[in-house]
C-alpha cells in the first residue's frame, strides 16, 4: 500500500517541482528584482490570510474524515464543513475587500492582493475536496487533480506575465483562473456529499477546537519561512527580498516537496493505524516514514549544495543569480531541519495536540526574527540565512523532545547512519566532477550523484531499498506473465 501511495503522489509533487522552478525562472527573468520582492511579499500575505481564516477548516476536514466515514456522518460531516467554509469566506472576502482599498500600494499591488485574496477563497474549497480524496486514500484522483491545478497555474501565470505584460500582479490572476478551472471539477461532487446531512453545532465546535490550533500551527510555520522577508524589507529593501526570496524557494523547494510527497503517502496509513489501533500500530508505520522522510530529503538538500551555482545559473535571472546560489546552500539544510521538524510535529496530529505543537514554535520563531534584526545590518543576507538555520534547528528538537509525550516517533540511529554513510559517497564522488557550468554540469553532477546514492541506498537496504525494489520487479513480472 504505502509503496502504491509512494508512485501515485510523485505525479504531484513532479508537478509542484516544475510549476516552482518554472515559476523562478519565469518571474526572476520577466519582473525587476524589486518587482519580484513585491510579488514575493504578496505570496507571504496571501498564504497568512488563507491560514487565520481557512486553514482550520481543510485541517478538520481532513483529520476526521476517516472518523466520519467509519461512524456512517459523512453527510452532516460536509453539511457542517461548507456551512463553516461560506461563513468563513464571507467575514474574510469582507476584510479582503478593506485591506485592498487601505493598502498604501499602487495599482499593480492592489491588483495582485486582489486576486491572491480570491484565489485563497477558491483554493480553499478546493483543498477541502482533495484531502477528502487523500484521506479517503483515492491517491490517483488526488494526483490528477492536483497535478493539472498546479500545471494549470504556471501556465496561465506564463500567459498573464510572458503574453498580456503584466507584472507582479499577473502571477495570481493567472493562479485564480486555473482554481476557477478546477474548480468545476470538483466543485459539484463536494456539494452533492452534504446532501441528507445537517449543520451541527457540537461537530463544528470539534472541528474548531482541533482546526483552530492547526492552523494556528501553520502560521508559526510561515513565520518561520517567511517572515525574515520583512525584515530584510524593513533593513534592506524590496530587491534584497528578491534576492532571498529566489535563493530561498531554489534551496528549499525540493527539499519541501520531498517532505509532502512522503506525508502525502504516509500519513493517512499512519492516521489509519493510530484510528484502529492505537500509538504502537503507528509507530510501527512511522518507521518507514522516518527512513523515507531522511532518505530522500538528505540526499536532496545535499544535491542543492553541491550544484547551486550550476542550477541558481539556469534558474535565476543574471541580477540575482550570485547572491541566490550562496543563500540556496544553507537553505537547503534548513530545510531538510523543516523536513525533520514536519516528521515530529505528526505526533501531534495523531494525539490532536495541535495547539500544543503551534506554541512549540514560537521560541524558533522569535529566535529567527531577533536573530534577523541582529545580523542583517552586519552580515547582510547572510543573516537571514544563519537565523534560519538556527530557529529550524530549535524548532525540531523542541518538537522531537516534547512530542514523545504523546506518540514517540520513532528515530532509528541505524537508518541515520547509513543515510549518512550514503550522502558522504555521494558528496565525495560529485566533488571529483569538472564544473563546466550551467546546463552540462548541473546534469553531470545530478545524475552521478544521484545513481551514486541510489547504488549506495540500495547496498545498505535504506528504507527497504531492496524490498520495495523485489516488489516492483514481482508486479511487473506478474503483468508480463498475464499479457
Amino acid at each position: 500500500m504505502m509503496g502504491r501511495h509512494l508512485i501515485t503522489y510523485l505525479l504531484p509533487n513532479l508537478a509542484q517541482a516544475l510549476a516552482s522552478f518554472g515559476t523562478v525562472a519565469l518571474l526572476t527573468r520577466l519582473l525587476s528584482e524589486a518587482e519580484y520582492g513585491r510579488y514575493a511579499l504578496v505570496f507571504t500575505a496571501m498564504s497568512l490570510a488563507h491560514y487565520l481564516m481557512l486553514t482550520w477548516i481543510e485541517a478538520a476536514a481532513a483529520r476526521f474524515y476517516s472518523e466520519a466515514r467509519a461512524r456512517g456522518e459523512k453527510p452532516d460531516h460536509f453539511a457542517t464543513l461548507l456551512r463553516l467554509y461560506l461563513v468563513c469566506v464571507c467575514a474574510f472576502g469582507a476584510v479582503s475587500v478593506a485591506v485592498v482599498m487601505l493598502v498604501p500600494y499602487d495599482e499593480t499591488v492592489k491588483l495582485a492582493l486582489a486576486a491572491a485574496f480570491a484565489g485563497v477563497a477558491v483554493r480553499s474549497f478546493l483543498k477541502i475536496a482533495l484531502e477528502t480524496r487523500r484521506m479517503a486514500l483515492e491517491a490517483t484522483r488526488f494526483a490528477l487533480v492536483d497535478s493539472f491545478h498546479t500545471v494549470a497555474g504556471f501556465g496561465f501565470m506564463a500567459v498573464c506575465i510572458g503574453f498580456l505584460g503584466m507584472a507582479e500582479d499577473g502571477a495570481f490572476v493567472g493562479l485564480l483562473i486555473a482554481s476557477l478551472l478546477v474548480l468545476l471539477i470538483e466543485g459539484p461532487a463536494l456539494w452533492l456529499s452534504k446532501k441528507g446531512g445537517t449543520f451541527q453545532p457540537e461537530r463544528a465546535r470539534t472541528y474548531l477546537a482541533f482546526g483552530a490550533p492547526a492552523a494556528f500551527s501553520l502560521i508559526m510555520t510561515l513565520a518561520m519561512t517567511s517572515a525574515d522577508r520583512f525584515v530584510i524589507g524593513i533593513v534592506l529593501g524590496d530587491a534584497a527580498v528578491g534576492a532571498y526570496s529566489a535563493g530561498y524557494q531554489v534551496g528549499a523547494r525540493v527539499i519541501d516537496l520531498v517532505s509532502v510527497w512522503v506525508a502525502s503517502a504516509v500519513f493517512p496509513l499512519i492516521a489509519a493505524a493510530y484510528d484502529s489501533h492505537g500509538p504502537e500500530a503507528a509507530k510501527a508505520q512511522a518507521r518507514s516514514a522516518f527512513a523515507l522522510r531522511l532518505g530522500v530529503g538528505a540526499p536532496a538538500a545535499l544535491g542543492i549544495a553541491l550544484v547551486a551555482e550550476p542550477l541558481c545559473e539556469i534558474l535565476i535571472g543574471p541580477a540575482l543569480r550570485e547572491e541566490a546560489a550562496a543563500i540556496a546552500r544553507w537553505i537547503a539544510l534548513a530545510a531538510l531541519l523543516g523536513c525533520m521538524t514536519e516528521y515530529f510535529a505528526e505526533a501531534f496530529i495523531l494525539a490532536k495536540k495541535a495547539l500544543q505543537r503551534a506554541l512549540l514554535m514560537i521560541p524558533p520563531v522569535l529566535v529567527n526574527i531577533g536573530l534577523n534584526f541582529l545580523l542583517l545590518p552586519v552580515m547582510g543576507l547572510n543573516g537571514a540565512v544563519v537565523a534560519t538555520v538556527v530557529a529550524y534547528a530549535v524548532g525540531m528538537v523542541l518538537l522531537a523532545v516534547v512530542g514523545r509525550r504523546y506518540v514517540a516517533l520513532p528515530v532509528h540511529l541505524g537508518d541515520l547512519s547509513r543515510i549518512a554513510l550514503a550522502c558522504a559517497c555521494m558528496a565525495a564522488v560529485v566533488s571529483l566532477l569538472p564544473a563546466w557550468g550551467g546546463l552540462p554540469e548541473l546534469m553531470l553532477k545530478a545524475i552521478i550523484g544521484a545513481v551514486t546514492y541510489g547504488a549506495v541506498a540500495l547496498l545498505l537496504d535504506i528504507a527497504d531499498a531492496k524490498t520495495r525494489l523485489h516488489e516492483i520487479a514481482g508486479r511487473l513480472n506478474r503483468k508480463a506473465e498475464a499479457t
